[in-house]
C-alpha cells in the first residue's frame, strides 16, 4: 500500500489529537474520588469531612440523607486520608470507596492504638503524614481483629468477610440493619458499649471493651436479628442531639408507642450524663457518644443518640 503525504498528514493530525486528550485529562486518566456511605443504622446526613496526609484545610461535602452517599474530588490532595461524619471516623489509603460507620471508627481506632476521642480528635486536627502512613499500613491488621473480635454478631447478619469501610453498604440491610439493631456508646475514656436495643436482647450490653484495644474486648449477649418486623411507631423523639461540653445542657425527650409508664436510663450508666423519670436528660461535661434509652412496661425499648464534643467538634 502506498503512503502519501496526504495520508501522512491524516496521521499527524490524530496522533496530536489522541496526545492532547490524555494530556487534558480524558482517555484512561479520571478524577481521583474517595466516596463512600455514611451510616449508623439510618444514612447519615449533614456533612463528611477529610484530612490528608499533608494536613492540607479540611475538605468537606454535604452527605445525601436519604442514601448516606458522599463524594470527595481528591485531586492535589496527599495520601491516605482519614474522613469524620458527626462523630465517626474512617480511613481511606487512596482514591476509592472509604464508609464511615461505627465500625470503620472501631477500626481506626485500633490501627492507631486511639484511648480516647479527645486523641482521636487531636490527631485528625494535626494529621502528621509519618503516621498516616502508619495507620493506613495497620488498617489490614485491624479489620481481622474487627471480624475476629465480633465474629457471632457479624455471621448472624450475614456480613462476617464485609469489609465495613471498602464493602458495600445498603441502607436497611446487612451492616446496615446490624447498626439498627447493636448501638455503640463510647464514653470519655475511650470505654465503648455496644448494646442491643431491639429483639429478645433490647437493653443488654452485646460487647465492652477499650476502644483502641479490640482484641480485649468482652463479649456479652449476641443474638441474631429478628425475622419479625420492628414494631412502628416505637420511637424517642429527637433521635439524635449534639451538645458542647462546658455548657450546662439539657434536652426533653419523648417516647411514642411504648406502653406507659416508661423508664428512662443512659448507657454507658457511668458517666452518660442523667435522665429523670419524665425523660429531662443532663449531659456530662465530657466528650463522648451516648445512648438514652426508653424501656415500656411491654419491655419494648426505643434508643436515642447524644453526641457531646468540645470546641465546636463533635466528640
Amino acid at each position: 500500500m502506498k503512503t502519501n503525504k496526504f495520508t501522512l498528514a491524516i496521521y499527524s493530525i490524530l496522533s496530536v489529537a489522541v496526545l492532547t486528550l490524555y494530556a487534558c485529562g480524558g482517555g484512561s486518566s479520571s478524577t481521583p474520588m474517595v466516596s463512600g456511605v455514611a451510616s449508623s443504622g439510618a444514612p447519615m446526613s449533614g456533612t463528611a469531612f477529610l484530612k490528608d496526609s499533608a494536613n492540607n484545610p479540611e475538605m468537606n461535602t454535604p452527605i445525601n440523607a436519604q442514601t448516606g452517599r458522599f463524594s470527595f474530588n481528591v485531586s492535589g490532595k496527599t495520601a491516605p486520608y482519614m474522613l469524620r461524619a458527626g462523630t465517626l471516623y474512617s480511613m481511606s489509603n487512596g482514591p476509592g470507596t472509604a464508609n464511615i460507620n461505627p465500625l470503620s471508627h472501631l477500626m481506626v481506632a485500633n490501627a492507631a492504638g486511639f484511648t480516647n476521642m479527645s486523641s482521636m480528635n487531636a490527631f485528625y486536627n494535626n494529621p502528621n503524614g509519618t503516621e498516616m502512613n502508619t495507620i493506613s499500613g495497620n488498617m489490614g491488621t485491624a479489620l481481622t481483629t474487627m471480624q475476629k473480635t465480633m465474629q457471632q454478631l457479624l455471621t448472624s447478619y450475614d456480613v462476617a468477610t464485609v469489609n465495613p469501610i471498602t464493602g458495600p453498604i445498603t441502607i436497611g440491610q446487612g451492616m446496615d440493619r446490624m447498626f439498627d439493631n447493636v448501638k455503640m456508646a463510647i464514653d470519655a475514656s475511650g470505654n465503648v458499649s455496644m448494646m442491643n436495643v431491639n429483639g429478645t436482647a433490647a437493653g443488654q450490653t452485646a460487647y465492652t471493651g477499650a476502644m483502641g484495644s479490640m482484641s480485649n474486648w468482652h463479649m456479652g449477649t449476641v443474638t441474631p436479628p429478628s425475622t419479625t418486623p420492628p414494631v412502628s411507631g416505637i420511637s424517642i423523639s429527637p433521635s439524635l442531639v449534639k451538645m458542647q461540653v462546658n455548657a450546662t445542657q439539657t434536652q426533653q425527650f419523648t417516647a411514642t408507642g411504648l406502653t406507659a409508664p416508661v423508664l428512662w436510663s443512659v448507657a454507658p450508666a457511668t458517666g452518660g450524663g442523667s435522665i429523670t423519670t419524665t425523660g429531662l436528660y443532663t449531659g456530662p461535661n465530657v466528650q463522648g457518644m451516648f445512648l438514652v434509652i426508653a424501656t415500656g412496661t411491654d419491655g419494648k425499648t426505643a434508643t436515642a443518640t447524644v453526641q457531646m464534643g468540645s470546641g465546636g467538634m463533635m466528640m
